[in-house]
């Protein structure tokens, strides 16, 4: 064997034997130490002042917003010299209302009052007042138009008439009796009894187109003042005038859909309509 190779084989025979010692060495260093974990919670310091400046815009939003009495004014007067008589019968009341549901939904369409709202940082907290007033000129709007469609007799709904078929050949009694029978609510067939005698008191009732046109008229000057709202640039030295002008609007509304018989009519019709669940061979 030469020199060299013998020098080799001892090198080979020496890292062999070294091996597991180094192996035991390993598995003797203790684990590695994770650096302690960071603290990632907001401090309580800034969670509370988080929560005063939410309570300070809750109670900024709440703050009362004077009504503008000159607009209001100008709102509430009667529009009779715009009523031509138009109006007389379902198809010319729904022509003559045809063009402010036009343009109520081209103005939801781009948005409405809540997307006036929301498009300024200024009055956004407030925007829950931008969807009360889309919802009062979709219930002023839908109002007139069942006015239009019912000024001279409530049509006859399948419950309507159902029951009053059923209570002309056997009575109430007796047609409440049948009901429970097949396990229909007590509520439910006192709310159909209801709606079946005021269907027959209206069935054939006389609404003044006149009176429905002025409505309409009164409601051209509303539906007017909701698009331009809507088109309002809101700033800071703009939005007091902005605010004041839309709760104005919101408060006509709502005392015109709660004093005039009419719309008060129409609103509670849609409100205590019933449900038709029943089935129409019965």
């Amino acid at each position: 064997m030469s020199k060299d190779a013998f020098v080799t084989g001892v090198l080979i025979i020496f890292m062999l034997a070294t091996l597991p010692a180094c192996a035991e060495e390993v598995a003797e260093e203790p684990a590695v130490q994770l650096p302690p974990r960071e603290h990632t919670w907001v401090r309580k310091e800034t969670m509370k002042k988080s929560k005063d400046v939410f309570f300070a815009k809750q109670e900024s939003a709440e703050a009362p917003i004077p009504i503008n009495e000159e607009l209001a004014k100008k709102l509430s007067q009667s529009q009779s010299s715009e009523v031509k008589g138009s109006v007389k019968d379902t198809a010319s009341c729904l022509a003559v209302l045809k063009p402010l549901d036009t343009q109520r939904t081209t103005v939801q369409k781009a948005g409405g009052m809540w997307g006036a709202y929301e498009r300024s940082a200024e009055v956004r907290v407030r925007s829950n007042k931008g969807m009360q007033i889309d919802s009062r000129i979709n219930k002023l709007i839908f109002a007139l138009g069942h006015l239009c469609k019912t000024a001279k007799g409530l049509p006859q709904n399948n419950i309507a008439r159902v029951i009053s078929n059923k209570v002309s050949a056997n009575g109430k009694e007796a047609v409440t009796q049948e009901f429970l029978d097949l396990g229909k609510a007590p509520k439910d067939i006192e709310l159909w009894l209801e709606y079946a005698d005021y269907w027959q008191k209206n069935e054939k009732r006389d609404l003044d187109y006149k009176t429905i046109e002025g409505l309409m008229a009164q409601s051209v000057p509303l539906i007017d003042l909701y698009e331009e709202l809507t088109q309002r640039t809101v700033d800071a030295t703009s939005k007091q005038s902005f605010l004041s002008d839309s709760v104005t609007l919101l408060e006509t509304m709502k005392k015109l859909s709660s004093t005039d018989d009419y719309i008060v009519l129409a609103l509670n019709e849609e409100k205590d309509a019933p449900y038709e669940n029943l089935d129409p061979d019965m």
